[in-house]
């Protein structure tokens, strides 16, 4: 946690606008970005499954009907 705040503080006016405007930014949210920082848990998996859901709709769009959409999503544990 330490690391955050050294960070924030070098670069809040850092002359790379773009790398100043992310510190300002991290300061501005910063009970998230701590909770972040700070919290073993993760939303990785959801958001992968979401991405996979979305490929997969994308893919198939216009190319078949809400059963066979239905039969591709399913979890198969079997395949890797």
């Amino acid at each position: 946690m330490p690391g955050l705040y050294l960070f924030i503080n070098r670069y809040s006016s850092s002359k790379i606008k773009e790398l100043a405007s992310f510190a300002k930014g991290l300061q501005k949210d910063i009970s998230a970005v701590e909770n972040a920082v700070a919290s073993p848990l993760s939303n990785g998996f959801v958001e992968g499954t979401n991405s996979k859901v979305k490929t997969i709709k994308k893919t198939m769009y216009g190319r078949c009907g809400i059963t066979l959409l239905s039969a591709k999503l399913m979890y198969n544990n079997a395949r890797k």
